[in-house]
């Protein structure tokens, strides 16, 4: 999965089409969302970001400490 999104998903959620570019860079900044202009003049949005912003959340923490005690440890 790309870190950025497409220009399909970014026009889906300004609601436009994949290569009206002005149409997705007005709606970016209208709605105060950060983003980057490519070398093509395709705005791109960081995937993270936009998971942020919609309120998605990835859980991606480890447990520092097994689930249960080693046993096996106090064993001689």
């Amino acid at each position: 999965m790309n870190d950025y999104l497409s220009a399909s998903e970014l026009a889906n959620l300004v609601g436009c089409k994949s290569n009206q570019r002005n149409q997705m860079i007005r709606w970016l900044e209208n709605h105060r969302w950060r983003f980057v202009i490519d070398r093509f003049g395709l705005p791109k949005v960081a995937r993270a970001y936009h998971n942020k912003k919609m309120g998605i959340f990835e859980e991606k923490f480890q447990t520092k400490y097994a689930e249960t005690p080693n046993l096996q440890a106090f064993a001689s």
